[in-house]
């Protein structure tokens, strides 16, 4: 088993944990006329209070955790899947617990947990959903917003588990292991809330320069105030601005910068609110918070033989690697860029003198308008057969995706293909 899978396959263990617990400790008790629904319906709300639990966790993004979840990339994927199968079990434990008909308090609670988290849930995947899409379309910063009530519901759904008088609470194993998990995504949440701004290191830098590359993309200068962010190589890093209330809320980015460089930079597109405000109103001497730095997107890592994919400002983590270079390397890569028109290429310069200090790297520019979409096929033809090479990739996720899908059905090995995921939402 790859580390890089053991976080996923851990949650799985701590849910099949707790249903063998339900199997072998269910406590016996003539409080439940029906005793069968009641035992099926716990067994899921459980599960569901752990999967919780391990999501909360995770939107710490504790870096010790990277590595069993291939990035904080993937680990994002890992809390919002977790999530949203939270909320199946949870649907599933409201159509099947027993009604008593009785009302009261801890029944309340639960009813506005539950909607409440169905409400966050579904404004996270309602872009994703054809139908949903046309009401849930909320900016990422008003989303980021919402989405931390999620640890509020989380609370009062336990709260619910402990007012209702669960079957659960009649067996000590299965009480003590569901409200170490409750607790434990409880102080996950107030950690977040009230102490993780205050005791997570964020670097203060200054905005040294802000160059507009072309009509869309800046490249922003960040000087270290104390001691530079030590970083790898296509590493990315969360950013905000606290001289203006727009910028404050902190965004993704990678960092375009080679480790040995004294300033971080930051190439970033006008692609959103957040970004064309940033476009326009970023100023130098601005003051910069950085937090950081996340990722595990890294080639040399990977097998000799390489192909390297960027659509336009997908361009950043291969940028970092390049100014990286120490002379020749050892890897032999093949470097595909690709953009609509020309006035969007940015760096061409670098490029060739990447290319001219490492013999071992051949990059490729081409333009939609001029020479027709980038294709497997015409990489292929290129670079050759890519079975047995490692393929790194970044830009739009849909080309990303498709990408991924024809260089696997080309012989490619789905291990071997690395992209990561930066949509956070």
């Amino acid at each position: 088993m790859r580390k890089q899978n053991l976080g996923n396959w851990g949650i799985a263990t701590l849910i099949a944990i707790n249903i063998l617990l339900w199997l072998v400790f269910t406590p016996r008790s003539d409080l439940y006329p029906q005793y069968g629904l009641q035992v099926v319906a716990e067994m899921l709300s459980s599960s569901a209070v752990i999967l919780f639990s391990c999501g909360l966790l995770l939107s710490n993004k504790p870096r010790m955790l990277e590595p069993y979840f291939g990035g904080l990339d993937k680990m994002y994927v890992t809390h919002k899947t977790i999530a949203i199968l939270a909320v199946i079990l949870i649907v599933f434990h409201q159509m099947l617990v027993p009604k008593t008909g009785i009302a009261g308090p801890g029944v309340w609670l639960g009813m506005a947990a539950f909607a409440g988290i169905l409400a966050l849930v579904l404004l996270t995947i309602g872009p994703r959903v054809p139908l949903l899409s046309q009401i849930t379309r909320f900016t990422y910063d008003g989303w980021r917003k919402v989405h931390r009530f999620m640890g509020l519901f989380f609370i009062l759904a336990i709260a619910h588990m402990l007012m209702v008088e669960p079957l659960l609470l009649h067996s000590p194993a299965l009480a003590v292991y569901i409200l170490t998990f409750a607790s434990i995504g409880i102080l996950a949440y107030l950690y977040k809330e009230f102490l993780w701004g205050r005791l997570r290191p964020h670097k203060t830098h200054i905005v040294e320069a802000v160059r507009k590359l072309n009509g869309t993309t800046v490249e922003v200068v960040l000087k270290p105030q104390d001691k530079k962010l030590a970083h790898q190589a296509g590493q990315f890093l969360f950013v905000h601005f606290d001289d203006d209330k727009v910028l404050e809320e902190p965004h993704p980015f990678t960092i375009s910068s080679a480790p040995k460089q004294d300033n971080l930079h930051l190439s970033i597109k006008a692609s959103g609110d957040w970004t064309g405000y940033l476009h326009e109103n970023l100023k130098p001497g601005s003051k910069a918070r950085v937090d950081g730095p996340y990722g595990l997107f890294n080639y040399k890592t990977g097998n000799r033989k390489q192909v390297w994919v960027a659509g336009g400002i997908g361009l950043t983590p291969f940028l970092s690697w390049m100014r990286d270079f120490n002379g020749q390397s050892e890897h032999e890569i093949d470097f595909f860029y690709t953009v609509a028109v020309p006035a969007e290429a940015l760096f061409l310069d670098e490029l060739e003198h990447a290319a001219a200090r490492n013999q071992n790297f051949r990059p490729q520019v081409s333009y939609t308008n001029q020479d027709g979409r980038l294709s497997v096929k015409k990489i292929i033809e290129t670079s050759g057969a890519v079975s047995g090479k490692d393929i790194y990739m970044c830009g739009p996720i849909g080309m990303v995706l498709a990408f991924r899908e024809a260089f696997i059905q080309q012989g490619a090995r789905a291990a071997n293909i690395h992209y990561e995921e930066f949509n956070f939402r």
